[in-house]
């Protein structure tokens, strides 16, 4: 009510394409993705004043399927670096804009595209990168978040549209994967599945991100 009826003032706008990406924000900074003309682009901004400090574009086709297409997943921050997943499974670690390390979830690392392209965010815990991947063997994957090589893989679940989450923090943290056929929760350390809930829907669409409240 204290805005008035034309809402909060705008401190500025831009336009970063088509998506389903939301905003990461991480110091001065905000970041998200966008798809215009067959290409994906990130941009990094100036949270203060809207302007693009950096950007890195690469081909990916826009791809509508029941939605107006683009990328779905939301950029994880850790520090320089800046963690992105496109709709068809390419992975980027950048800094400044420039691409430290890259993989593929499918042609890397054998992974199974869910129906309407990867909407996951990355998830960073300590020295890993965790991913709901998909797929025989390759379910969840961490990776090192430096170099990008492969720290463990499990299990065999196909892969949906819900980010993973920590569900306990500490030295022997836990992560929910909240995957096509339910709730999955994995020992970080190694990828162990410590228990599951099943939740079955229509079209495997489990794309809500699972909030731990207390234990």
């Amino acid at each position: 009510h204290l805005w008035g009826a034309s809402g909060p003032k705008v401190l500025w706008k831009a336009s970063v394409g088509i998506g389903c990406s939301s905003f990461t924000a991480a110091g001065d900074r905000v970041y998200t993705l966008g798809n215009k003309a067959d290409t994906d682009t990130v941009f990094c901004f100036e949270a203060e004043t809207g302007k693009i400090v950096w950007q890195h574009s690469y081909p990916q086709p826009l791809d509508p399927n029941m939605f107006e297409g683009g990328p779905g997943c939301s950029p994880a921050v850790d520090g320089t670096r800046v963690y992105t997943l496109a709709r068809h499974g390419l992975l980027l670690c950048l800094e400044e804009g420039r691409v430290v390390w890259s993989k593929h979830l499918v042609k890397d690392l054998g992974g199974k595209q869910p129906t309407w392209g990867y909407a996951s965010s990355p998830l960073v815990l300590g020295d890993k990168l965790l991913l709901d991947v998909g797929g025989k063997g390759v379910s969840a994957v961490a990776l090192n978040k430096l170099t990008g090589a492969v720290l463990w893989k499990a299990g065999d679940d196909p892969a949906s549209y819900s980010s993973p989450i920590i569900i306990t923090p500490g030295e022997n943290p836990s992560v929910a994967f909240f995957n096509a056929v339910g709730l999955v929760v994995r020992a970080a350390n190694d990828g162990r599945e410590l228990w599951r809930f099943p939740w079955k829907t229509q079209y495997d669409v489990n794309a809500a991100t699972p909030i731990p409240v207390g234990g």
